[in-house]
């Protein structure tokens, strides 16, 4: 037995006479038939068995005074042993295979042993399978865990080194739902929404688990079996597909997808103007077209306080589950035709709403609104903001110019197109600690809204001014509510102080008409002598009106 003691025994016979020589036999060893050393000449040979191979020994005797025997009869020795050196073949220690896709292949367990060994396969330290072959069929997520071979025979046991068999696979959706019902689900506008997405499995890897409505993600978690989202507040827009999708980037994600269905009434459309009116020209046709919004899809009725010979029968098309389009047509339009006309709308929800369209005749804009400073000016810009009238029926630009206030010359700045909300420009180029004088006019095809709206402004700084003011001409383009305004002397030597005339600078931002009174203005109910006659002309976009001659024939 290997690792154990042996011990072998030689004895021999002496025929030397007499029979009393008294002389001493030395035995001597070989293993193998190589000569062994030994510590003792007797002829008992204790060895441990120190390999595991077979190995052949022998032995002789020799008398003191020379005379030797023959080898003895050889004593073959195979010891027996547990196994060890246990191998697989392959030898690959680790695999990763997709689900359904791919297998394991077969491992081979062999060891060295006698007796020979017989084998078994443990997976995570419980019975596997008998054999020296493990066969596992196509992955299977069960398949994952360690995997061990053990050789045994009656001398003992020993283990292989451990396999890891990794089975990757997706994750599975036990459920959507929102408020707790799943497939479609309807809300009133405002009420709360809670989606929950659950998973049976995580997958291997874990999965990631992301609720989305579209494309836009709401949650997302990692290392979870479920995703929560409340909506606290349901909005109209917010009708559609919710869906909860877990990947792991094995194969394809998995989705599960749930229908928010929201109740609200009508309200326009978002890109819909707010103006809500319409331009054409007498003898022509005009489709009046509103869109709206409301779920469920409303319906339309038109209608004008004053009958007219137009059919005012209308139609819709539906743009979505929550839009649609109302149109009315009207054509060959006469006079009486232009003006407000009625749509009501009704889905049920809420009530029936009335929206107020007018239809006029197509020309230049409307003169801009709300035209003001929004006081955040630096050292080189001032910020300006206006809001766009009717365009006429035709895209309109707005037109800025400004001057200084002592000077009399009009710059131009810029031209913006119409965004048809309220527009927000920044003045660059400007002068540290100037005042300016700021005009906007509105023009279309068809020509221009024919009256500047004025706004003065001071850019950031502390630049320093005379303290003998000096009048400044206005446009001839009429502006009202006005106030005196005076701008810094520019030149401590003018002459005749006393004819140059005072203007006034708009506070509120509507013009009058530009072809004002010479003598008298009125402005905010308030009659005054004007100090001046400005002349009733339309000035070019880059022309300064407003310089009088002192030279009566000029």
């Amino acid at each position: 037995m290997f690792g154990r003691q042996v011990i072998l025994t030689c004895s021999s016979t002496s025929n030397t006479l007499p029979a009393h020589h008294g002389l001493t036999l030395i035995y001597t060893w070989q293993r193998d038939n190589t000569d062994i050393s030994v510590t003792s000449p007797g002829s008992p040979y204790a060895f441990t068995v120190s390999s595991r191979g077979s190995h052949s020994y022998r032995c002789r005797t020799r008398e003191s005074q020379g005379l030797e025997s023959e080898w003895s009869q050889a004593y073959n020795m195979e010891p027996q042993y547990g196994p060890y050196a246990v191998t697989l073949q392959p030898s690959t220690l680790s695999y990763t295979k997709r689900e359904g896709q791919e297998s394991v292949p077969p491992i081979l367990c062999s060891s060295t042993c006698r007796p020979t060994c017989t084998y078994k396969w443990f997976k995570d330290g419980t019975s596997h399978s008998d054999g020296a072959t493990l066969i596992l069929p196509v992955a299977d997520r069960s398949q994952t865990g360690s995997y061990k071979c053990q050789a045994s025979n009656t001398h003992g046991v020993d283990d292989s080194s451990g396999v890891l068999v990794d089975v990757t696979y997706h994750a599975s959706i036990s459920m959507l739902t929102a408020n707790s019902v799943s497939g479609s689900v309807t809300v009133n506008e405002s009420d709360s929404v809670t989606f929950r997405c659950e998973l049976d499995n995580v997958g291997n890897p874990r999965s990631v688990i992301r609720l989305l409505n579209g494309t836009e993600e709401l949650t997302m978690r990692d290392n979870s079996t479920a995703a929560l989202y409340t909506m606290d507040s349901a909005d109209c827009r917010q009708r559609g597909n919710y869906s909860c999708i877990a990947s792991n980037n094995v194969g394809e994600p998995v989705t599960k997808r749930v229908e928010l269905l929201v109740k609200c009434s009508p309200r326009l459309g978002d890109s819909l103007s707010k103006q809500l009116k319409f331009a054409a020209g007498l003898g022509s046709d005009v489709t009046v077209s509103m869109s709206v919004l409301a779920y469920p899809l409303p319906t339309f009725t038109w209608s004008r306080s004053n009958r007219t010979n137009q059919n005012l029968t209308g139609f819709s098309s539906p743009v979505s589950d929550i839009s649609v389009i109302a149109r009315v047509h009207l054509t060959n339009l006469k006079q009486q035709d232009f003006g407000e006309y009625s749509l009501t709308v009704d889905n049920g929800v809420g009530g029936s709403v009335t929206y107020t369209v007018s239809i006029e005749p197509a020309g230049p804009p409307q003169t801009p609104t709300q035209f003001r400073d929004l006081d955040n000016a630096t050292t080189s810009s001032v910020w300006l903001s206006w809001l766009p009238g009717f365009n006429g029926g035709r895209t309109q630009t707005f037109m800025i110019e400004y001057r200084q206030f002592a000077t009399r010359t009009w710059t131009f700045h810029k031209s913006y197109a119409d965004s048809d909300k309220m527009m927000v420009v920044e003045v660059t180029g400007l002068i540290s600690g100037d005042i300016y004088i700021f005009r906007l006019l509105a023009e279309n095809d068809y020509g221009d809204s024919n009256r500047y709206v004025f706004v003065e402004a001071t850019t950031a700084g502390g630049r320093c001014h005379s303290s003998h003011p000096e009048p400044v001409e206005m446009d001839n383009r009429g502006y009202s509510s006005l106030d005196q305004v005076t701008a810094p002397a520019q030149d401590s030597n003018v002459k005749e102080e006393s004819e140059k005339h005072l203007y006034t600078q708009m506070k509120i931002y509507e013009n009058t008409k530009a072809n004002a009174a010479a003598d008298a203005g009125a402005y905010e109910d308030v009659i005054e002598t004007l100090p001046v006659t400005y002349e009733s002309i339309r000035a070019s976009r880059y022309q300064n009106t407003g310089a009088h001659s002192q030279d009566p024939d000029k």
